[in-house]
Order: structure tokens, then sequence, then C-alpha cells
């Protein structure tokens, strides 16, 4: 409509697919560019973490952060890969009234921003096979009972796990998320276990068979499960940054909870799993990595269909593209002072 024809990163994001993917490539290069220009020194807010991971992380990535440029190009093809995914489970359990690059938008920006987020680590690896994970059991709903969907997506969770071991964290939320989508059977609730205990025998034939190591097996999962991270004070601007995130989500929840009673089943109870999958994010944030930066894309998934759904309405056109702008200002005092 006319009202919407001045509407800048609304009709970007919105509507107009190539521009806004243009746009979006710029934005998200932005974001990572103080990051390339100043390399890794020591002691910069790019600094590159040494982070140490689960066997597949070790012997892919060990070596990843000595070298900072590959580092950084790595994490953008793992960034678009997951904004691809979140594209396509938006389109195809139809979570908004039309496809839209919105979701992958305020992905990257809630979950991409401060210093540690913008490298590869084993917790944006676990990530990706996070939502894999997702998005097959998302399909389940219209699928016979003990169909082996379960198990395939509880071993996409288990190889992310071989990547960051403290996805199995997340295991109440599938079994939830199983009840949440459909009526499941004692088998599909066994089927995450059965995974997990695959990997276990994976991991005792390697260290015990092979590298006649098992005390090594036990440091492994010591160091891996281990609660290591602390809060970290940032600067004022990230807290105004997340602080209008926060404001954003409660409205869209509040958008969302009116709206409940008009949206198809599935997608009524997809958005259920979504808010499971904020809550459980939160308290993996929170609890298990401790503040770690890198843990805020298990939040950015889920609140990056919360937010779309909310900037998809149909009216307060100008509130949307204003908040839109104050998202980006603040994005901005971010870069020039974090």
């Amino acid at each position: 409509g006319k009202s919407a024809e001045h509407m800048i990163l609304l009709n970007f994001f919105k509507d107009n697919r190539v521009a806004g993917i243009g746009v979006l490539f710029i934005l998200t290069i932005s974001i990572f560019l103080r990051p390339f220009i100043q390399g890794a020194d020591p002691g910069s807010a790019s600094e590159i973490i040494p982070f140490t991971g689960m066997p597949f992380y070790q012997l892919i990535f060990g070596a990843i952060h000595t070298t900072p440029v590959l580092n950084r190009i790595l994490t953008l093809i793992i960034l678009t890969l997951i904004s691809y995914v979140l594209i396509r489970i938006a389109v195809r359990y139809l979570l908004l009234e039309f496809r839209s690059l919105m979701p992958a938008l305020f992905f990257i920006l809630f979950s991409m921003v401060l210093p540690g987020t913008q490298q590869i680590s084993p917790t944006l690896l676990g990530s990706f096979f996070f939502l894999l994970c997702f998005a097959i059991l998302f399909d389940v709903h219209d699928k016979a009972p003990d169909t082996y969907m379960v198990f395939t997506a509880s071993v996409v969770l288990v190889i992310g796990s071989m990547f960051c071991l403290k996805l199995i964290w997340f295991l109440p939320l599938v079994w939830v998320s199983l009840f949440t989508l459909r009526a499941v059977t004692w088998r599909e609730l066994f089927f995450p276990v059965l995974a997990y205990l695959l990997m276990a025998l994976f991991l005792i034939t390697w260290y015990w068979g092979v590298k006649d190591n098992m005390s090594g097996l036990g440091t492994l999962l010591r160091d891996n499960l281990a609660f290591t991270g602390s809060f970290r004070t940032y600067h004022l601007s990230t807290y105004f940054y997340y602080g209008f995130f926060l404001f954003l989500i409660g409205l869209s929840s509040v958008f969302i909870a009116n709206r409940f009673q008009t949206r198809k089943t599935m997608t009524q109870k997809i958005y259920q799993v979504l808010f499971f999958m904020f809550v459980t994010g939160l308290l993996f944030y929170l609890l298990i990595a401790r503040f770690d930066p890198a843990a805020l894309v298990f939040l950015g998934m889920p609140v990056s269909y919360i937010l779309s759904n909310y900037f998809h309405q149909k009216k307060n056109h100008w509130t949307h593209e204003a908040a839109m702008w104050v998202l980006l200002g603040l994005l901005l005092f971010v870069q020039l002072t974090v």
C-alpha cells in the first residue's frame, strides 16, 4: 500500500528479495569489518579465542585460531548456512505470512555482534546441527508413530555434540518438543538416548581400543562439560542494544499470544516449541555456558521468528520502520564502542 512505499528497511527485508539479500550481505560484512581489519591482535576486541572442543572440532578446526582471516570467512559461511535454514523453516511451516529475509536479519543482529561471536567456536558449529535437528523434528507431526525421523534428528544432534558436547543439555528440549508436536511412543523418547549411547560407544572404542588412553576420554568429557564462563562487563552500548531487543521481544510475545487462536494448528505448535527453545536457550546461556557470548546463537534462533512474526503484521508500518532504524543505530553504537 501507499503507506508502506516509504519504508526503506521493511521493504528490503520483507519483500525485495535480491536487493534485500544485498543489503543483508553488506550489513553482515560491516559487522565483521573491524575483526577483519584488526586481524587478531591480542588484547583487542577482535582477539581470536583458541577454543578447544570435542574430537570432530579438534580434527577439523583445531588450528583455525592461528589463521584469523580464514576463521572469519568460515564463520560467515556457517552464519549464511544457518540463516538459509532459518528462512527455509519459516517458508516450509508457514511461520510467517510470506517469504522474508527477516529471520536471517534478526538472527545475525542478535547473535553475532559481540566480540567472541564473530569467529569459529564449538558452540557456533554445534548450533548449526542443533537447528538441523529441529528442522527434522518439525516434520514428525504428519508421520506415523515410531518413525525413524526422531532417530535421524537425534543422530544430527549427536554429530553436533561431537563438536560441542554441551548440546547434550538440550535433550529435555527434544522430548518436550516431541510431546508438543504430537503424541509420541516410548520408543521415540528412547531414540535420543540411543543416539548418545552410540556416541559413547564410538568414543570408548576410539580412546580405549585405538588410542589405549581411557584417562584421556575422562579428561575430554570433563573439559567439554566444564562450566567455564563468567559474567563479563561490556560498554553501556551493549546493554542499550540488548535492552531494546528485550523490549521488542516482549512486544512480539504479546502480539503472538493475542494472535495465537487464528493460527493453523501445526504452526501454533511450532511457535510453542520456539517458546520452549527460547526459555531453554536462556537457561543454557545463563547456567551452562555462563554468559559465553557465543551461546547467544541458541537464543537468536527462536528470537528471529518471534520478532519476524511481529514485524510482518500489516499495521504500524511507521512504528516498525522506526524500531528497525533504532536497532541499527544502537548496532552502530555497539560497533564503535565495544
